[in-house]
């Protein structure tokens, strides 16, 4: 089990689904900013830092194959 967050994690938290982006912000070893699969065009919750909270309230790390519906891997918007 990880214990903090890493880039291009696939996450969910209450039936929502997103991936750990890289942010300019970030450092190094410090993210957590994700983006959500919704079709809005910057749908993202900065939870950097707490991933030991996310995890607490039910938060869960997807496996790799998990497919999105509106965003990629990378957390850009999917054309349509």
């Amino acid at each position: 089990m990880e214990n903090d967050f890493n880039f291009g994690m696939k996450v969910s938290l209450n039936n929502e689904f997103g991936v750990v982006i890289k942010v300019e912000l970030d450092k190094l070893n410090f993210c957590g900013v994700i983006r959500w699969d919704t079709s809005k065009e910057n749908d993202i919750e900065d939870w950097r830092g707490q991933f030991g909270a996310f995890v607490n309230i039910g938060g869960k790390i997807l496996n790799d194959n998990y497919s999105f519906r509106f965003i990629n891997d990378d957390g850009s918007l999917k054309q349509s």
